[in-house]
C-alpha cells in the first residue's frame, strides 16, 4: 500500500503541474496578447490626437485652412484628418462618416473621395442632418496602427470680445490703480500698468509685460500671463450683410452718403421707439416710430451706416447696435443720453434672456445733458469702441465738483482708457466714478452678432 500511495500521490501532483503549468502559459500568452491589443489601441489613439493637435495648429495659424490629411505616415502608424471649415480655400463635399464602431461624424472631403467612403458604408450628407454654426471649423482625425484605428473629434470656434469685462488695445491715458476692482477677463495689446495695487478677480493678459508704478503689487487673483496677442480685426461687410438679410439698416436712403444720425429708446414691453435725420441741407428729425424690436430687427441686429445714435431705454429682448464711420466724418460714435438697463436684471435674476451690445467705430460717450448731469447713471450692455474709448463726455468729467457714479453690467472693450474723473491726492473728486460689475453670462451667450476675434479657440474635445 506504501508504494501504491507514493505512486499516486507522485501522479496527482503531476497532474496538477501539468494543469497548473498549462494554465500558466494560458495566462502568459493572453497577457502577452492584451498588451499586444492595448499597445496597438494606445498607438492609434496617440496618432489620433497627433493628427488633431496638427490640424489644431494649422488653423490657429491659417483660419481658411482646410486641406486636412490623407495617409499622413507618423510614428509607423498613419494620419487621415478631414477638416470642415466654411472660411475654407477648397470646394469639398459633406458625408457622414461611419468609423466603425466609434460615433459616426459629418466631414468635408474632396470630391474624388466621396466614392472610396460611400463604399465602406458612409453617406452623403450631414449625419442626422445636423448643422454646425456658420463660424465653426471641426476637425476628425483618425489614428490607424497595425489594423486598430482611433478617433478625436475637435470643434473650434473665434473667441468673442464680450467675454472680455475690460478689454484695451494700450492705456495711454488712465490706468489701473489703488481702489479699483475689476471682475472678468482682462487684456491689454502692449504693457500692462498698474498704480499701486487694483484688484482683479478675473484672469489678466497683455502683450506685453507689467509696468509697476507706486512700488505696491496689484492683486491677481485669477492669474497674470503675458505675451498674449489678440488683434481686434474691424470688418463691416459682415455686419451690413447681417443686417440686410434679417435685421434692420438706417442709412441715406437717396444713395448720396449722406450722414444718417438714429435716436432710439428701448421699451421695457419689448418696443423699441426710434426716429433718424439725414443730413441733406435740412437734417430734420424724422416722426418717432414705435414698434416691436423683433419685427424691427428679427435677428437682433441693427446696423447704422455713416451716422451716430443717440440711445437710452429699458430692453426686453437680444439686441446689437453697429454704429459705423466710413471715412465720413463726425461719426460711428454711441451716446448714452440716459439710463440704459435690461427689464430683467441679471443680478437678481441670472436667467434673464436680456441682451445688449453696442458697438462704434469711434467712441461710445455718456452724454452730458440734463439726464445725466450729476445723476448716478446705469448702463447694462457689452460696449466695444474700436477706434476710440468709452466713458463720459468732457463736460461730465467736469462736472462742478459732484462725483456720481457710472453702474456698468457687462464689458468694456476699447482702443484706449478713457479719464472719466478729476482726482486729488485724496481719490476722484469730480466726475464719475466707475462701478463696473462683469455679467457672467458672457462666458456663455453673447449679444447676437457682436464682433469675434480673429484667431480660433478649441470650444470642444471629443476621443
Amino acid at each position: 500500500m506504501g508504494g501504491k500511495a507514493a505512486m499516486l500521490l507522485v501522479l496527482g501532483f503531476s497532474l496538477i503541474f501539468l494543469v497548473f503549468g498549462q494554465n500558466f502559459n494560458s495566462l502568459s500568452t493572453r497577457s502577452v496578447e492584451n498588451f499586444d491589443e492595448y499597445y496597438t489601441k494606445t498607438m492609434a489613439h496617440n496618432i489620433a490626437v497627433a493628427g488633431a493637435n496638427f490640424a489644431s495648429n494649422a488653423v490657429f495659424m491659417n483660419k481658411t485652412w482646410d486641406d486636412g490629411y490623407s495617409n499622413l505616415a507618423y510614428q509607423g502608424g498613419t494620419i487621415n484628418v478631414y477638416v470642415t471649415n466654411p472660411t475654407g480655400a477648397h470646394t469639398k463635399v459633406k458625408v457622414c462618416h461611419k468609423p466603425g464602431t466609434r460615433s459616426e461624424h459629418t466631414i468635408s472631403i474632396a470630391a474624388s473621395a466621396v466614392p472610396a467612403h460611400l463604399a465602406h458604408g458612409d453617406y452623403m450628407g450631414e449625419c442626422g442632418g445636423s448643422a454646425s454654426s456658420n463660424s465653426m471649423v471641426t476637425i476628425y482625425s483618425e489614428g490607424i496602427f497595425q489594423g486598430d484605428t482611433a478617433s478625436v473629434y475637435v470643434e473650434l470656434e473665434p473667441s468673442n470680445f464680450a467675454k472680455y469685462g475690460n478689454f484695451y488695445d494700450r492705456m495711454d491715458h488712465a490706468i489701473p490703480a489703488t481702489g479699483d476692482t475689476f471682475h472678468g477677463p482682462f487684456h491689454v495689446n502692449s504693457t500692462m500698468r498698474t498704480w499701486g495695487s487694483p484688484v482683479f478677480w478675473g484672469k489678466v493678459t497683455s502683450k506685453g509685460g507689467l509696468k509697476m508704478y507706486n512700488t505696491k503689487n496689484p492683486e491677481f487673483h485669477g492669474g497674470y500671463e503675458s505675451g498674449v496677442d489678440q488683434p481686434r480685426p474691424w470688418d463691416t461687410t459682415n455686419f451690413r450683410t447681417v443686417a440686410n438679410t434679417n435685421g434692420f439698416t438706417f442709412k441715406d436712403t437717396t444713395g448720396s452718403g449722406k450722414r444718417t444720425d438714429v435716436q432710439l429708446e428701448f421699451k421695457s414691453d419689448g418696443k423699441v421707439k426710434f426716429r433718424y435725420r439725414i443730413f441733406d441741407g435740412s437734417a430734420t428729425w424724422t416722426p418717432y416710430k414705435t414698434m416691436k424690436l423683433t419685427d424691427l430687427a428679427p435677428n437682433g441686429l441693427i446696423y447704422i451706416e455713416k451716422g451716430n445714435l443717440f440711445v437710452k431705454g429699458t430692453l426686453k429682448g437680444k439686441a446689437t447696435i453697429v454704429v459705423t464711420k466710413n471715412k465720413v466724418s463726425n461719426c460711428g460714435n454711441i451716446y448714452q443720453t440716459d439710463d440704459l438697463k435690461y427689464e430683467t436684471d441679471p443680478k437678481s435674476d441670472p436667467k434673464s434672456k436680456d441682451m445688449l451690445g453696442l458697438v462704434a467705430e469711434e467712441n461710445i460717450r455718456l452724454q452730458y445733458n440734463d439726464e445725466t448731469k450729476h445723476h448716478d447713471i446705469i448702463t447694462q450692455a457689452s460696449m466695444y469702441a474700436m477706434k476710440g474709448d468709452i466713458g463720459p463726455d468732457n463736460h461730465l468729467v467736469s462736472n462742478d465738483g459732484v462725483l456720481s457714479s457710472w453702474r456698468i453690467l457687462g464689458g468694456l472693450i476699447a482702443h484706449d482708457v478713457r479719464v472719466t474723473a478729476h482726482y486729488n491726492w485724496v481719490g476722484p473728486y469730480e466726475g464719475y466714478r466707475f462701478v463696473h460689475e462683469y455679467d457672467d453670462r458672457f462666458l456663455k451667450s453673447v449679444p447676437p452678432y457682436f464682433p469675434h476675434t480673429k484667431n480660433y479657440e478649441v470650444v470642444s474635445w471629443y476621443e
